[in-house]
């Protein structure tokens, strides 16, 4: 059972779970509504050389809500993963996000491209899609949200999930109770509304995106994303990865929008072949 903990760094409180003890770390970074509790299949490590370390970013799952400051939130989310970094004594590490973690995750690089060694991209809108089409997806991830949110229960909750998998069926118990339980908490639907608005409105401020710098990413990156993911476009993704210049692409059939669940086994198989051939030390 992955041990979960707090940390804080920069005066927010950041809720995690980890795996392991090593001095390299592979974090692992949620969409949008969601938190750490969804890497629950995810969580053993490749190698006993990496740390496995998922995060509840800021106002998601357990963790504190915080000002963005008027900054775009995904910019201030990788400085606070970075720090995360330090303070945990990780001397180098890989960073995995999905979704809205990705744009997250990317930025992450830029920010310390010396000691994030790789990165695993998984169905991201945020990284692939242009400023209309993504500010179209956050809309809708809204209204997904607020459906559970607004009156969370374990229905509510299960279906919010369902709503942008392949096989309902596929989402895990323990996930939905999880999240019910971050979802009860008085400030989570306002926090989750702020960031969402606050990533709208500065989306077109400098260094918010990577989309127009997907050919200076140049770091090992996989790609992963669902053939039949409503939240973002496959062939997007085919597009961007095209233009990086060290990056493969995986695309998992009757797969929507979160792989690392739906396919676990075959995510944490093809994590694990990534990260042999591309270590985060």
């Amino acid at each position: 059972m992955s041990k979960r903990s707090d940390v804080v760094v920069d005066g927010v409180r950041l809720s995690i779970l980890s795996e392991g003890q090593a001095t390299q770390g592979l974090f692992l970074l949620h969409g949008i509504g969601f938190g750490a509790d969804s890497f629950l299949r995810n969580m053993m490590p490749p190698t006993p050389q990496i740390r496995v370390v998922a995060v509840d970013l800021p106002g998601h799952g357990f963790s504190d809500a915080m000002d963005y400051g008027g900054k775009p939130p995904q910019l201030v989310m990788a400085g606070l993963i970075n720090r995360l970094a330090d303070l945990l004594g990780l001397k180098s590490w890989s960073v995995a996000g999905s979704s809205y973690g990705a744009i997250v995750a990317s930025l992450a690089w830029f920010d310390r491209p010396a000691q994030v060694k790789s990165l695993i991209l998984i169905g991201s809108g945020s990284v692939f899609h242009a400023t209309e089409q993504q500010k179209k997806t956050l809309a809708a991830s809204v209204a997904n949200g607020r459906t559970a949110m607004i009156n969370p229960t374990l229905e509510s909750c299960r279906k919010r999930a369902g709503n942008i998998v392949f096989d309902p069926t596929v989402v895990p118990e323990e996930m939905v109770e999880s999240q019910l339980e971050s979802y009860r908490l008085p400030d989570r639907l306002a926090a989750y509304e702020n960031t969402v608005n606050e990533t709208v409105r500065t989306m077109e401020l400098p260094g918010a995106r990577v989309l127009d710098r997907l050919e200076a990413m140049r770091v090992p990156t996989l790609i992963i994303t669902g053939r039949n993911d409503i939240r973002s476009s496959w062939e997007k993704h085919v597009e961007g990865t095209a233009r990086m210049p060290d990056a493969e692409l995986k695309i998992y059939e009757d797969c929507g929008h979160i792989p690392y669940l739906e396919h676990a086994d075959r995510f944490n198989a093809d994590m694990a072949d990534f990260l042999r051939r591309h270590p985060p030390g």
